[in-house]
């Protein structure tokens, strides 16, 4: 890991990527001020802004690297000082599902969260992370090495916030796939009222459900065959 400097910007740099120095949890409040103050107008005085977020001056490296890292999560517009329709949605949002979209929006806004989120989810392997990580950023070994720790907090600190989607529950058969099983193999589970079965996740496997599935069907329609005519239909 080494960081850039850029007119007092500080970033974190990961192989090909940068990576905000503030978490998107610290920014949400100042994307909120901001917005109350100007609405929808852009910030033409950024020393009023500098002040009304906390710092002395607009030059300072602080304020510099706030503003970057609220452009990296797409919260103000990439040129001037205006609060973007995803920083009204995550702060000003109607109901908490539209701020976890939005929060999750944001975060994804980072290219190397948006890499290592569609690869691993909220959270990233344990073990040799790093190798994984040298591979998506095009870092040497040691480098990764180097930068694993750092990148695992921020992206974890970020995504914690991050709240899960409610699946609605489905009636009737339902597969799902478990992977902490004693044979670290993921397995199939076929649930129908009381009858439960549990088959490997293999190409067998798979083929043993859909053909119990397949035989389900066929009886289901066998006996709502018939049913629902009316007596003349019948004779």
């Amino acid at each position: 890991m080494d960081s850039r400097n850029s007119k007092e910007v500080t970033r974190v740099k990961v192989g090909k990527y940068d990576i905000p120095q503030f978490r998107l949890q610290s920014l949400i409040e100042p994307t909120k001020t901001l917005f109350e103050s100007y609405k929808s107008d852009e910030a033409t005085d950024v020393l009023a802004v500098a002040k009304l977020l906390g710092h002395k001056t607009n030059k300072s490296g602080g304020f510099l690297t706030k503003l970057a890292d609220m452009r990296s999560y797409g919260l103000i517009t990439s040129r001037g000082i205006k609060v973007t329709d995803l920083g009204k949605k995550l702060t000003y949002g109607e109901t908490e599902e539209q701020k976890n979209e939005a929060y999750k929006e944001a975060l994804l806004n980072v290219p190397l969260w948006k890499v290592l989120n569609g690869k691993f989810g909220k959270t990233l392997p344990t073990s040799n992370f790093w190798a994984q990580l040298g591979k998506i950023a095009g870092l040497e070994a040691p480098d990764a090495q180097n930068v694993e720790k750092v990148v695992q907090k921020a992206y974890l600190d970020d995504f914690q916030y991050v709240k899960e989607e409610k699946k609605p529950k489905k009636e009737g058969i339902e597969m799902t796939t478990d992977a902490q099983v004693d044979t670290s193999v993921a397995i199939i589970e076929v649930k129908v009222g009381a009858y439960y079965q549990k088959l490997p996740y293999t190409e067998d496997g798979v083929k043993l459900a859909k053909g119990f599935l397949d035989l389900l069907e066929s009886q289901l329609k066998a006996s709502t065959k018939g049913k629902g005519k009316t007596p003349k239909e019948e004779g």
